[in-house]
């Protein structure tokens, strides 16, 4: 008996030095991805039908959503069909669309796009949009987006998404 109490302190107080916390990892679906943007997120199981995925993630500053790209297989071309949807509602700010590569901590690679847009027509800039773009384990391409407002936009946010965004 002592052994075994032995054992279950020694294994907590491992975990205590080696800094173990909880995992905050959600899994979209049917996009097959998943990511883990920290603690403070409300999860919202809202049903949706593709491309939507469930759940939502939102707080107070910002929401996270992903979307299942089904028809598409290149990563670029789905980037591209992405960026043109965002010109086309014409809330986009000229010029603030953004794409560049990036790489999770796991080696998946993939599209970031980012811009700027307005919520009504020709009012102030306060929205901002970065969508993630790579593909799930199925080969199809699938989307992690943060939107929030350009005043509480998280550098902490984006680089826990880039890090660890993986296929499921």
């Amino acid at each position: 008996m002592k052994t075994i109490i032995l054992l279950v302190v020694l294994v907590g107080v491992v975990g205590l030095v080696t800094g173990c916390k909880p995992s905050n990892r959600v899994t979209f679906k049917p996009a097959l991805i998943s990511v883990d943007p920290g603690e403070g997120w409300a999860r919202l199981d809202i049903p949706a039908d593709p491309p939507a995925c469930s759940p939502r993630l939102a707080r107070k500053t910002g929401m996270i959503n992903a979307l299942l790209l089904q028809d598409e297989t290149d990563i670029k071309k789905a980037a591209d069909q992405l960026q043109a949807a965002f010109s086309k509602t014409g809330k986009a700010v000229a010029d603030s669309i953004k794409q560049e590569d990036f790489s999770t901590d796991s080696g998946l690679a993939g599209i970031h796009i980012s811009y700027t847009a307005r919520s009504t027509a020709g009012g102030p800039a306060d929205m901002r949009s970065h969508s993630f773009v790579t593909h799930n384990m199925l080969g199809k391409c699938v989307s992690i987006s943060y939107i929030t407002s350009p005043e509480d936009e998280s550098p902490a946010v984006l680089e826990a998404i880039r890090k660890t965004l993986r296929v499921e």
